[in-house]
């Protein structure tokens, strides 16, 4: 689909196809967390690659296998014109999980240690708003803003109580915890859950002894560790597609092939987290969205206002609008 998108717009969707839920009651009830009636309910799953691209089958790209990917755009409308409203990590997220640009929010820079940028303490979060509203919310995976009283979750299980790259790119914790918090029995309320996996980001810098990509955590070799839910796939660099706009080196292959062996962990993380869905009987009750935060992680790309830096993948799925899928 040709349809423009802005993270704002995402945000106002988000809060629409929440609002479906807790509309339905009356407006002396809605102030309660628990005025929502959960008959009827209609759910959210937000998933959100990191520096995640267009090096996906569902883009044409015939190279980077993506079967799970595959499979969500069946059911889904594929946008092929779809944009951040900033190529870089925290305030990307910052305008996913508030409706307001970074300059607004407060989010001018990366939250992370150094760096330290919060947004606004009056900001009201999308967690916030729905929380109010009776829906459960919850996060796994990265985070990556704050503060927390700005940001707060129902069920929380992110860098900031996990390794990250346990917690975002170990898809076997990923799946457990996606059923810890989709089957609360205790809790019918409707969900908002939001997804956010580390891969396919960079990890060179941080944890070289995983590979540029950390395309090597878990795979299985000696001391790489295993990840049980992760079958890796390698790809030959004489093979890959190197974007228009990187300079086809030696390197650059190289760099791509590990690229798309971590884009196989979270096309199979994917997988495993639609699986707890349909086996929470969720599948048919629940708004799927998948999209990026940025740009991949290659000259050009993240952190510069191009195309190869704004553009994301966005693939919105709606039980209820079947007649869309694969649009």
């Amino acid at each position: 689909m040709n349809a423009a998108h802005g993270q704002i717009g995402f945000f106002l969707a988000l809060i629409a196809q929440c609002g479906l839920v807790w509309t339905q009651v009356p407006w002396s009830r809605r102030q309660s967390p628990s005025a929502v009636d959960s008959r009827g309910k209609r759910n959210v799953l937000v998933i959100i690659g990191d520096d995640a691209g267009f090096e996906t089958q569902v883009y044409n790209n015939s190279v980077c296998r993506t079967p799970h990917l595959n499979q969500l755009a069946a059911r889904s409308i594929i946008f092929r014109n779809a944009f951040t409203s900033v190529s870089s990590c925290s305030p990307s997220r910052s305008t996913i999980l508030s409706g307001l640009p970074q300059h607004q929010n407060g989010m001018y820079g990366l939250h992370q240690g150094v760096h330290h940028f919060n947004s606004f303490d009056g900001v009201r979060s999308l967690p916030l708003i729905l929380h109010s509203h009776g829906i459960r919310t919850g996060i796994i995976g990265k985070k990556h803003v704050g503060p927390e009283y700005v940001y707060p979750f129902d069920f929380a299980e992110t860098e900031e109580n996990h390794s990250i790259l346990q917690v975002g790119r170990n898809i076997t914790f990923m799946r457990q915890y996606a059923r810890d918090f989709l089957n609360n029995a205790s809790d019918n309320r409707p969900f908002f859950l939001y997804i956010g996996f580390h891969d396919p980001h960079r990890c060179g810098s941080t944890h070289p002894q995983y590979g540029a990509f950390c395309e090597k955590f878990g795979n299985g070799e000696p001391g790489m560790g295993v990840i049980p839910d992760w079958k890796p796939v390698k790809y030959d660099p004489a093979q890959v597609k190197v974007p228009y706009f990187v300079q086809d080196t030696p390197a650059a292959r190289q760099d791509i092939a590990a690229q798309y062996t971590t884009i196989s962990r979270l096309d199979q993380g994917i997988g495993v987290i639609l699986e707890e869905l349909k086996l929470a009987g969720h599948l048919d009750d629940t708004l799927v969205i998948y999209s990026s935060d940025n740009g991949i992680p290659f000259p050009n790309g993240r952190t510069n206002l191009f195309d190869p830096g704004m553009a994301e993948p966005m693939l919105v799925s709606s039980p209820l609008h079947a007649e869309s899928w694969g649009q």
